[in-house]
């Protein structure tokens, strides 16, 4: 058991805890994730990684189809590829971290990259 707080200690403590909860200090205005916020960051998660499986799947068969001789799908695409999914995947990290507006656009723009890429590539 834990010794009574002398008085001015405990005026001091609970000072200090009052001005911290006034003072919007870095978690007090975090508010809890919605049902919508969530299932649109898993989306956005879950084409990020899709657009870097298929980045790593045509590094493949750029990689095969050199080696026997044809085209393949050309180092523009696969570099293309690779570089928006790193995008993707940066946005996709600021967006699992923030639940802010910061977070929000990261959300939207890992979609815009992805959707992007798709259409730009593959005419979805």
């Amino acid at each position: 058991m834990r010794p009574p707080m002398p008085e001015q200690e405990a005026e001091e403590l609970r000072a200090w805890r009052d001005h911290a909860a006034r003072s919007g200090g870095r978690h007090a205005r975090r508010s809890r994730p919605t049902w919508s916020g969530t299932a649109a960051r898993g989306v956005s998660g879950a084409l990020a990684t899709g657009l870097l499986v298929l980045a790593l799947f045509l590094v493949g068969v750029q990689y095969w189809a050199t080696s026997i001789g044809q085209q393949g799908p050309g180092v523009g695409a696969v570099v293309g590829h690779l570089v928006a999914s790193v995008l993707a995947l940066v946005l996709q990290a600021v967006a699992d971290r923030r639940r802010d507006l910061t977070g929000g656009l990261a959300t939207a723009g890992a979609y815009v990259v992805v959707l992007g890429a798709l259409w730009f590539w593959w005419w979805v």
